[in-house]
């Protein structure tokens, strides 16, 4: 039952880690309209479309970078699931939950930095 939790929430962490990747660059690509639920936080980054998706078009490289770091983390917890032990699994668990979340720390972040330099006129 323990090996199975742990795979499971190691699948679960690649999954997340990838989605939010994908969501975030859809958003900047314009395909994903601006709503409360989905996106990067924080109200400067949804005062309009044009902000909203500039904003995410910004943060989409660090969201990409932090996603697979992330989901490969998990899928090494995953092997460690299987392979090694609790700690091993614990260690590599954590760690892939620290990058997604200093990861988006920064791309929410740069998505802040950006709305300076891509305001029209």
């Amino acid at each position: 039952m323990e090996v199975a939790l742990m795979a499971a929430g190691s699948v679960l962490l690649a999954l997340g880690a990838i989605a939010i990747a994908i969501v975030v660059h859809a958003i900047g690509l314009g395909r994903v309209p601006r709503t409360g639920a989905l996106g990067l936080p924080g109200k400067r980054l949804r005062a309009d479309a044009f902000t909203y998706r500039s904003a995410h078009r910004a943060a989409t490289p660090l969201t990409w970078l932090a996603g697979s770091v992330s989901a490969v983390a998990a899928l090494g917890a995953l092997v460690a699931a299987f392979a090694a032990g609790v700690e091993e699994w614990a260690v590599l668990a954590v760690l892939a939950a620290l990058v997604l979340v200093v990861g988006l720390v920064l791309a929410t972040w740069r998505a802040h930095a950006s709305l300076a330099a891509d305001q029209p006129g």
